[in-house]
């Protein structure tokens, strides 16, 4: 995989679509939620159901780029 075209890619769970990946061995890691997604004969596979999550995390809502909008998404609500 190039690296011009890994400058171009974020983290398909970060739900601003901001955080960049960085190339981690055989691996794409998020900068902000580690969250790590394989890459298959040169190809990043950016599911979440792929995805390696951090030791401690069982699921989506407990990735800090979720727990944050889920705050922000709160503090509107009356």
């Amino acid at each position: 995989m190039d690296d011009t075209f890994l400058t171009h890619l974020r983290c398909p769970i970060d739900p601003t679509r901001s955080t960049p990946l960085v190339r981690r061995d055989h691996e794409l890691q998020c900068t902000q939620c580690l969250v790590a997604f394989p890459i298959k004969q040169g190809l990043p596979i950016l599911v979440p159901g792929e995805a390696h999550y951090p030791t401690g995390i069982r699921d989506l809502t407990q990735l800090p780029c979720r727990r944050k909008t889920n705050r922000s998404a709160g503090s509107f609500r009356k």
